[in-house]
């Protein structure tokens, strides 16, 4: 099955690009057409992500109408009944691409615009190279006679159709205009509502590796008591940092005291209890919490939206999503479809992982 690994192989860094052979001297062949090419809890939280896009590699300088693959001694077979696996060969022969045919040959199946590096570049011609002298045999041998090949054909170009129209409206939807944006905000306001909040972490147990099971005890008493004490002191606005500093102290803990400024955070980015929490104080509240190892104090410093301008791309991405599946669910709403259980049997249980099923040159 060398063949359908090839072609598995090269699909799955691009796809074939359509060439004529010649003879020399030689005639570039023609390009194909060229698609439209696809754009672009004690800790606080991380607050910023970092995608970091890695740069791209560009090929030498070349000029477009300049051929960067020359295939020599490969001729174009006949089609023959399923008799003759010769391969027709002669020095005369010759195929060339161009590097403006390669070059959209990357970007036609490229469809995530990757950077393409020299060495894969060198890869995708290669296999590419190895595709045409095996199709080459392919219709020295009569394949596409068959019926399997008129299958398999009418099956990639159903997917072919539908992975471009994908990418279509991945084209369509992927930059909403600033209107979109600034609607889908304002109808969202609570979703990208922030809130700047205080904490005090006290341990529930002694820290002390060395404490004896009385000085345990007597911590443990004393920790509810502290705890009680900071609560009063957050709620009438005394400084959280300076309570947080009174707090160990009156503990005996030697240990350097946690940072207590969880800086801006939005909804969602705390557990769904705490985040909760968060929301329904106005600024000012103060609440208690605890986790398995500490008691917190929390004290919501203020409420006010975050700006647009901070979650522009946020928003970007969420329309995109939205649009794209709306789409979806538009298309195949009025599709139904019934099911020989007989042959198909039942369908798989809810919340089943489905098995995959392999379509025309999918690996095994």
């Amino acid at each position: 099955m060398k063949t359908q690994r090839l072609i598995i192989c090269f699909l799955a860094a691009t796809a074939a690009l359509a060439q004529t052979p010649q003879k020399a001297p030689p005639k570039q062949a023609p390009a194909p057409a060229e698609p439209a090419a696809p754009s672009k809890q004690a800790a606080p939280p991380t607050l910023q992500r970092r995608d970091e896009k890695p740069p791209e590699v560009k090929p030498a300088e070349v000029a477009p109408d300049q051929p960067v693959i020359s295939v020599k001694g490969l001729c174009p077979a006949a089609t023959n009944p399923a008799t003759n696996s010769a391969v027709p060969s002669t020095k005369e022969c010759l195929i060339t691409v161009t590097r403006a045919q390669f070059d959209n040959l990357v970007k036609s199946f490229n469809t995530s615009n990757q950077p393409l590096s020299p060495s894969a570049r060198r890869n995708l011609g290669e296999k590419y190279v190895e595709l045409l002298v095996f199709s080459e045999a392919g219709k020295a041998a009569g394949v596409e006679n068959s019926a399997t090949y008129q299958e398999v054909m009418r099956v990639l170009r159903l997917k072919t159709l539908g992975d471009l129209y994908l990418n279509q409206l991945a084209e369509q939807y992927r930059n909403p205009s600033q209107q979109e944006i600034e609607a889908y905000y304002q109808a969202n306001q609570s979703k990208y509502e922030g809130a700047k909040v205080g904490r005090i972490y006290l341990p529930k147990n002694d820290p002390d590796p060395n404490a004896t099971l009385e000085l345990k005890q007597a911590y443990q008493k004393k920790v509810v008591q502290v705890l009680d004490d900071m609560q009063a002191r957050a709620t009438k606005g005394e400084a959280i940092d300076k309570l947080q500093k009174e707090a160990y102290a009156a503990l005996g803990i030697s240990a350097a005291p946690p940072n207590t400024d969880l800086n801006a955070t939005r909804r969602g980015m705390f557990p769904p209890k705490l985040d909760q929490e968060i929301f329904s104080h106005k600024a000012g509240d103060v609440f208690r919490s605890e986790d398995g190892n500490g008691y917190l104090i929390y004290r919501v410093e203020n409420r006010q939206p975050t700006p647009l301008d901070s979650v522009k791309d946020e928003i970007s991405k969420e329309l995109f999503r939205h649009n794209m599946e709306a789409k979806t669910k538009e298309l195949n709403a009025p599709v139904h479809a019934e099911y020989d259980e007989k042959y198909f049997g039942p369908p798989a249980p809810a919340g089943a992982p489905a098995e995959q099923p392999r379509l025309p040159n999918s690996p095994r």
